[in-house]
């Protein structure tokens, strides 16, 4: 349901108060379980009765779930004129038409630090970063939460990674702090640091964690969270697993010939399981999947190719396209990782069971009236990073 269907009760916030009194609470509640967020974020300010029902943990729970029934794309780019980022959010493409269309929404703007987004959203949340300050950001809600300080860097890098333990319900950042192996001198100089942050506590202060290796890594790339973990690639060969719940680090030995800090490999969610894609247009016309069948024994599946038709190929490379993950109809997304003054902004769709791939324009991102209002897309290109799998959640901290 979308707002335009609600007018009555946003136009009349003092009948709404003035008639809750006679409306049971179960069936109150049933109605508000079944309003769109927005509506929902400014009613809360009917009256104290609604404030605590919508920000109530069951409540945030019960719209959550039914949130996951409607997956979208959350967009995103930096804009480096007006060193704003956009965020916005479209469908998750069904049709099976090999060319459509899908329409975007802007849901927030952050202007007050260039934040990075790197990594997918997770429940709706977004982890952010620029130099060492982390923030982590709800585009349903618009807050952005700014995680203290963790220690001071001093030169070194800063990673952050976002996950969920379903057990506890709690949602934690991970923060790894070291130098590349270069800026050291040494390789086994990187003063590697693990930090863990847990939102929504009294403790509003960072963990420091030990892990259960003496090798330390070298690099973070990718992201995703599964199941109360979240893997991450540290290397050529190896993946990283957080357990949210417990906060440990174990590693898992990536399958053979994938490169897991390649710029054409990415960690993604497919079909409920960890999975490896590796792609390089430049080079083959392959896309190639492992898919972790067995995480304690490191068991993988055998490899999945799939074959890309020669037209669809010359377009992939042309568009330097990266992968982003998996949506909920099994296919493997691939998006432009610019967005072009005046071009039209694509997503493509690859089966790879099927070995099919098809494309969906997105409209409503930097249109003429955005562009206008924003300086958008003049001048050069603005980053773009596009992640599936985005739920609404009206979760405040």
């Amino acid at each position: 349901m979308e707002d335009s269907q609600v007018p009555s009760l946003s136009r009349n916030l003092d009948y709404a108060v003035n008639h809750t009194k006679n409306i049971p609470l179960d069936l109150v509640l049933d109605i508000l379980s079944r309003l769109p967020a927005k509506p929902l974020i400014r009613f809360q300010a009917v009256s104290k009765l609604w404030f605590s029902i919508i920000r109530s943990k069951d409540f945030v729970g019960t719209f959550l779930t039914r949130s996951k029934t409607r997956p979208r794309l959350l967009l995103t780019f930096k804009h480096f004129d007006s060193r704003k980022r956009f965020i916005f959010s479209a469908p998750e493409h069904e049709d099976d038409k090999t060319s459509s269309t899908v329409m975007a929404r802007h849901d927030m703007t952050i202007s007050d630090l260039v934040y990075y987004i790197e990594s997918p959203p997770v429940n709706g949340l977004v982890c952010c970063t620029h130099g060492s300050s982390i923030a982590v950001c709800n585009p349903t809600t618009r807050q952005i939460v700014t995680l203290p300080d963790v220690i001071t860097p001093n030169g070194r890098d800063v990673y952050a990674r976002l996950g969920y333990d379903p057990v506890g319900d709690q949602y934690k950042v991970l923060c790894v702090m070291m130098f590349d192996g270069f800026d050291s001198g040494t390789s086994d100089n990187i003063q590697q640091e693990h930090f863990v942050f847990t939102l929504g506590t009294p403790q509003k202060k960072w963990k420091k964690i030990e892990t259960v290796t003496k090798d330390p890594y070298r690099c973070m790339k990718g992201e995703v969270c599964i199941d109360g973990a979240v893997y991450y690639g540290v290397g050529y060969s190896r993946i990283a697993r957080f357990d949210v719940r417990s906060e440990k680090i174990e590693f898992i030995q990536v399958p053979e010939d994938y490169n897991a800090v390649s710029s054409y490999s990415r960690l993604i969610i497919y079909q409920g399981k960890l999975a490896c894609l590796s792609y390089d247009f430049y080079l083959t016309s392959e896309m190639y999947m492992w898919i972790l069948q067995d995480a304690e024994k490191q068991e993988w599946s055998s490899v999945v190719t799939c074959d890309v038709h020669s037209e669809w190929k010359d377009l992939l490379t042309e568009e330097r396209v990266l992968c982003t993950g998996e949506i909920h109809t099994n296919e493997a997304i691939l998006v432009s990782r610019s967005l072009r003054s005046s071009e039209l902004f694509c997503v493509y769709y690859c089966d790879m069971i099927s070995k099919r791939v098809r494309r969906a324009e997105v409209d409503g991102i930097a249109d003429d009236e955005f562009r206008g209002v924003h300086g958008i897309g003049k001048y050069g290109r603005d980053e773009m990073w596009c992640f599936p799998g985005h739920v609404e959640n009206i979760i405040f901290f």
